[in-house]
C-alpha cells in the first residue's frame, strides 16, 4: 500500500512539474520582439498591449527594410514611432501585412503621403500623429480609409488651407488637432464626415481672421474648440450657431477689441471661455447672454479693460473662476460683484492699477477661496474691507504692493496663523511686506512690530470654554497690556 501511495504521489508531482513548465513557455499569441539586431537601427520593447517599436535618426531605406523584416509575423505593434528621421515620402504599402494601432511620424521632414501608404492598416489604426513635418495640405486620399481612427495630430506642419471634404471617411474621429500650421482659409465643407463623433478641434496658432462659422456649424457633437493665437479681430452674434454641445471655447491671444451683445448666445452649455491676451476694451452689457446657466470659468486677463464689467457679468450666477489679471483696472466699485459674486471661488486681479479698496467691495464674495491682488498700487488693505472673505479664503496674494505698515494690517498675521493646510514654502516665496516710513525699511506682514507701532493688539477669536461663547476683544494696548472684551453670545 505504501508503494502505491508513493507511486501516486510521484505521478502527481511529475504532472505538476510539467504544468509549471508549460506555464513558463510562451502562450499562443503572446508578443515577442524580433531577435536583437534584426530590425536595426530600430528597437523593440514588449508592452502590455503589444510591441513598442522605435525608429529614430535614420533614413527612409532603413525604415523600409525594418518594416519588411516585421512582415509575415503574427505581431501586434501597439506603438510604431518614427521620430527625427529623413523620411520625406511615405510610400505605398509600406506597412502592408502589419497590425499597427498607434502610428507616430514626428519631425521627419515628411512632405508626401502616398495614397496607398496607410490603406493596409485602416482597420486597426486608432491614432495617427504626423506632427512637426512639412505637409502643405491634409493627405485626404491617404487617410480616407482609416475608419477606426480616433485621434489625428497634424500640429506644426505647413498646411495653408482646409479644402472641401478634407477629412471625409474619418467617421470615428474624436480629436483633430491642427495647431501651428499656416491656415488662412477653411472651405465650407472642410469638416464633412466628422459630424458624428468629433469632440475636440484645435485650430490654434494659425492665420485665421474670422470665425469659420459655416464650416463649424455641422459639428454639433463638438465639446472643445481651440482657436487661440490667430488673427481674429471681430466676433459677432451667430458666429457659433450650431455648436450646441460646446463646453469649452478658446479665443485667447487674438486681436479682439470688443465683445458684442449676444455673441455667445447659442452656446448655452458652455462651461469655460478664454478671451485673455486680446486687446479688449469694450464688453457689451449683453455680451454673455445665453451663458447664465453653465459658465463657470471666464478668463479676461491681458486685455485693456478699465473697470470690472459688472453689467455683463451679473447674470452669470454659476461663475466660479474670474481672471482679470493684467488689465488697466484702477478702481473697484462697491457693487462690482453684486448679482454674481456669491459663487466665485477664484478671483485674479493681479497686475492692474488698483490703488484703493474701500467699503464693502468684497461683501458679495461669500465663497471666495483664492484672491490675487499681487502687483497693484495698494498702500492700505484694511480689515474692514477684507473681513467678509477671511473665513473662506485659503490663498491671498498681496505681494508687490507698496503697503504701509499700519496697525490695521494685523488681520493678515491672524489669518495666516489660523489657515489650515498652508504651504509654508509657498508662503515663504510669496512673503508679503510693508514699508515702515519712519525707518525707511520693510517688515514682513507675518512679523509686524506692533509694539513699536503702539498698536492696539487684537486677540482674535478667544473661546470661553465654560459658556461656549466667543469673546471678541476690542484689543489691548501693547504698552499697557490692558484688555477690554466685547462678548458675543452664540445661540
Amino acid at each position: 500500500m505504501a508503494r502505491v501511495r508513493m507511486f501516486r504521489w510521484t505521478w502527481i508531482c511529475f504532472w505538476a512539474a510539467i504544468a509549471g513548465l508549460c506555464a513558463l513557455a510562451p502562450t499562443e499569441g503572446q508578443q515577442q520582439c524580433p531577435p536583437l539586431g534584426e530590425i536595426s537601427p530600430c528597437s523593440c520593447t514588449v508592452k502590455k498591449n503589444g510591441l513598442d517599436i522605435l525608429c529614430e535618426f535614420t533614413d527612409q531605406q532603413h525604415i523600409i527594410d525594418a518594416m519588411g523584416k516585421l512582415k509575415g509575423k503574427t505581431l501586434t505593434i501597439f506603438y510604431l514611432k518614427l521620430r527625427h528621421n529623413n523620411l520625406r515620402k511615405l510610400t505605398g504599402f509600406i506597412f502592408l501585412g502589419l497590425d499597427i494601432r498607434h502610428l507616430t511620424i514626428h519631425n521627419s521632414s515628411l512632405s508626401v503621403v502616398e495614397e496607398a501608404s496607410l490603406s493596409s492598416i485602416g482597420k486597426m489604426l486608432t491614432q495617427l500623429d504626423v506632427s512637426q513635418n512639412n505637409l502643405i495640405q491634409v493627405p485626404s486620399q491617404a487617410i480616407r480609409n482609416l475608419n477606426q481612427l480616433l485621434i489625428l495630430n497634424l500640429n506644426h506642419n505647413k498646411v495653408t488651407s482646409l479644402h472641401s471634404k478634407a477629412f471625409q471617411g474619418l467617421d470615428t474621429l474624436e480629436i483633430l488637432t491642427l495647431y501651428e500650421n499656416k491656415i488662412t482659409n477653411i472651405e465650407t465643407d472642410a469638416f464633412v464626415g466628422l459630424e458624428k463623433k468629433l469632440k475636440r478641434l484645435n485650430l490654434g496658432g494659425n492665420g485665421l481672421t474670422k470665425i469659420p462659422q459655416k464650416s463649424l456649424a455641422i459639428l454639433d457633437m463638438l465639446k472643445k474648440l481651440e482657436m487661440q493665437e490667430n488673427r481674429i479681430s471681430d466676433i459677432q452674434e451667430g458666429d457659433f450657431e450650431g455648436l450646441k454641445n460646446l463646453d469649452s471655447l478658446g479665443l485667447a491671444h487674438n486681436k479682439l477689441r470688443k465683445v458684442p451683445a449676444k455673441v455667445f448666445s447659442h452656446l448655452t452649455v458652455l462651461n469655460s471661455l478664454e478671451l485673455d491676451g486680446n486687446n479688449i476694451d469694450t464688453i457689451d452689457s449683453e455680451a454673455f447672454v445665453g451663458l447664465e446657466e453653465n459658465l463657470q470659468y471666464l478668463r479676461l486677463g491681458d486685455n485693456n479693460i478699465h473697470t470690472i464689467p459688472t453689467d455683463a457679468l451679473k447674470g452669470l450666477h454659476r461663475l466660479r473662476h474670474l481672471d482679470l489679471r493684467s488689465n488697466n483696472i484702477s478702481y473697484i466699485a462697491e457693487d462690482a460683484f453684486a448679482g454674481y459674486g456669491d459663487s466665485i471661488t477664484f478671483l485674479n486681479l493681479q497686475k492692474n492699477d488698483i490703488r484703493t479698496l474701500t467699503g464693502v467691495v468684497f461683501e458679495n464674495l461669500n465663497s471666495l477661496e483664492t484672491l490675487n491682488l499681487q502687483n497693484n498700487k495698494l498702500m492700505h488693505i484694511s480689515e474692514d474691507v477684507i473681513e467678509p472673505v477671511l473665513d473662506t479664503l485659503k490663498v491671498i496674494d498681496i505681494v508687490d504692493n507698496p503697503l504701509l505698515c499700519e496697525c490695521d494690517l494685523q488681520w493678515y498675521k491672524n489669518w495666516l496663523r489660523n489657515l489650515r493646510d498652508k504651504d509654508d514654502d509657498l508662503m515663504q516665496k510669496k512673503r508679503a511686506v510693508c514699508i515702515m516710513q519712519q525707518e525707511h525699511r520693510e517688515y514682513s506682514l507675518q512679523s509686524l512690530p506692533l509694539e513699536k507701532m503702539n498698536c492696539i493688539i487684537k486677540d482674535y477669536g478667544l473661546v470661553n470654554a465654560g459658556r461656549g461663547e466667543i469673546c471678541r476683544p476690542i484689543g489691548f494696548l501693547a504698552t499697557t497690556g490692558t484688555v477690554l472684551y466685547v462678548t458675543v453670545m452664540l445661540f
